[in-house]
C-alpha cells in the first residue's frame, strides 16, 4: 500500500488555495492567462472590427512552449477558445490532420466547398528564471496573436510570475 496522504481536501481548481510553485506552470497560471488574455481581445473590439460576418470562422494553432519544461499547451488554448466560441464572435477551426481530414471528406462528399479560416490565433510561452542565494524566481510570459491576411490584428500578452524562498540545503 502506499504512503496515507492525510486529510484531502477539494478546492477551487486555480484558486487562492491551490499550491504555487517555482518549478513549473500550474492551472492558476493557465487559468489567469487564459481569463486575462480573452478577455483583452473581447474588450478591444478587434473581433467587431474586422469586417466579417460573425461569427467569424478561427483557425487556432499550437502554442508555441519556449520554456524548459514538458507542458501541454492545450490547457491554454482550450480555455480561450471555449471562451471565444461562447461568445458567439467565432467559430473555432482546430488546426489538427484529423479536422482538416474531415474538412476535405466533408467538402468532396457534399461537393461544396467549405469555408476556410477567415482568421488565425498562434501563441507561445516563454520563461525567465532567475535564483540567487535566497530567492527563486520565475516568470512566464503568455503571447497570443490574432491574423488577418498574414497581419498582425491584436497581440496580447500576459505575464505571470512567482517567488519562492530558497532551501538553505539546494533544490
Amino acid at each position: 500500500m502506499g504512503c496515507a496522504s492525510g486529510n484531502a481536501t477539494y478546492i477551487q481548481s486555480g484558486g487562492a488555495d491551490s499550491i504555487v510553485s517555482t518549478r513549473k506552470i500550474n492551472i492558476a497560471d493557465w487559468n489567469n492567462a487564459a481569463v486575462k488574455l480573452t478577455n483583452n481581445m473581447l474588450a478591444s473590439g478587434v473581433l467587431d472590427n474586422l469586417n466579417l460576418k460573425q461569427p467569424i470562422k478561427m483557425m487556432v494553432s499550437n502554442v508555441k512552449n519556449k520554456t524548459s519544461e514538458v507542458i501541454d499547451t492545450t490547457m491554454l488554448t482550450n480555455k480561450i477558445i471555449m471562451d471565444l466560441t461562447n461568445s458567439g464572435k467565432v467559430l473555432v477551426i482546430k488546426d489538427d490532420k484529423a479536422t482538416q481530414e474531415l474538412l476535405e471528406y466533408e467538402s468532396e462528399r457534399t461537393g461544396k466547398k467549405i469555408g476556410m479560416a477567415k482568421i488565425t490565433l498562434t501563441g507561445s510561452i516563454s520563461e525567465d528564471r532567475e535564483v540567487n542565494s535566497s530567492a527563486r524566481e520565475v516568470t512566464y510570459t503568455f503571447i497570443m496573436e490574432l491574423n488577418m491576411n498574414g497581419t498582425s490584428r491584436w497581440i496580447g500578452q500576459e505575464q505571470i510570475s512567482k517567488q519562492s524562498s530558497r532551501s538553505t540545503f539546494g533544490f
